[in-house]
């Protein structure tokens, strides 16, 4: 019996089932998707990303250690460290006179001038003067510290001439003049300081909060965690240094930013004795644990970010 052909000449479909040589016949299975090729942007995007979180790491890492320096340089960290550490050992001055004329010699050195050099040297000199008064003084424990010189300086009246005289005689009764200028350069390199790093921290938020618009949550958690990282490896490395032979970290740590090499003064010098060793191991300690507090921080919630980022 002949078999029927469809009416359009067209071949109809066989069942599905085994053939004589034992394949399946029937219906092709449709071929695989061929991948889709990436497109030219992906690259770029990538690129973009990759920048954006090296820019938030450095950014981040220089914002960790201005919070650092910032708890160095506020005033309570000065009244308290001065009054634990200035002992008045060899000094012209009391020990309970130290901490205060630590703290005027903070404001002369680290806070900005808006009424100028004169006003805020006149400033100094006054606190100066003021002090030296008292330590000078019939009855000061300190009074026979005080050459016949010295008190005829602070007799005359004038608060600047009279340290500016005190500071001829020795750096021991005020200020000398490699005292001030070393003072003036410190003013001078935290005042450049202070706005780099804040422009350097603002852009690396800027690049963070660009990584979260753009919903690349892992690569901002990274950058979050590399920050600390960078700046904690950074420490350990000093931290050993300073524990091992801070007047030599100390010593390396001015040599590179003044160069100049007016920072070295006598033991019994009045710049001392408000600044012994012990007040800048206390200042040391307390940047690290400042800085090392908002590490850990950004350390946890870099995780969370980048877990986040992966679970998408």
């Amino acid at each position: 019996m002949a078999s029927s052909a469809p009416a359009d000449g067209r071949e109809a479909p066989r069942p599905a089932g085994p053939s004589a040589d034992g394949r399946e016949t029937g219906a092709s299975t449709p071929a695989p998707e061929a991948p889709k090729s990436e497109t030219p942007a992906a690259p770029r995007a990538r690129a973009l990303d990759r920048v954006l979180a090296a820019v938030a790491a450095a950014g981040l890492a220089v914002l960790l250690v201005a919070v650092g320096f910032a708890a160095c340089a506020a005033p309570p960290t000065t009244a308290a460290l001065a009054a634990w550490a200035d002992t008045g050992a060899g000094s012209a001055y009391p020990a309970d006179e130290l901490p205060a004329l630590a703290q005027a010699t903070r404001a002369y050195t680290v806070d900005a001038r808006p009424a100028g050099y004169e006003a805020a040297r006149a400033a100094l000199a006054e606190a100066v003067a003021r002090a030296a008064a008292r330590a000078a003084a019939d009855g000061s424990p300190t009074a026979g510290e005080w050459s016949a010189r010295a008190r005829q300086a602070l007799a005359g009246g004038d608060a600047l001439a009279a340290t500016e005289a005190l500071g001829r005689l020795s750096d021991r009764y005020a200020l000398d003049a490699d005292a001030l200028s070393h003072l003036d350069d410190c003013n001078r390199l935290i005042g450049a300081a202070v706005p780099a790093a804040a422009g350097a921290a603002a852009l690396g938020l800027a690049a963070l909060g660009a990584l979260i618009a753009r919903d690349r949550r892992a690569a901002a958690g990274k950058a979050l965690m590399a920050a600390p990282a960078l700046v904690i490896a950074a420490f350990a490395v000093l931290g050993l240094w300073g524990a091992l032979d801070f007047n030599g970290l100390f010593g390396a740590f001015h040599a590179v930013l003044f160069p100049q090499g007016n920072w070295t003064f006598s033991w019994d010098s009045l710049l001392i004795s408000m600044y012994p060793l012990a007040f800048w191991m206390g200042m040391a300690g307390t940047w690290l644990i400042a800085t090392g507090c908002v590490a850990i921080l950004s350390l946890v919630a870099g995780r969370r970010l980048a877990r986040r980022g992966s679970s998408r």
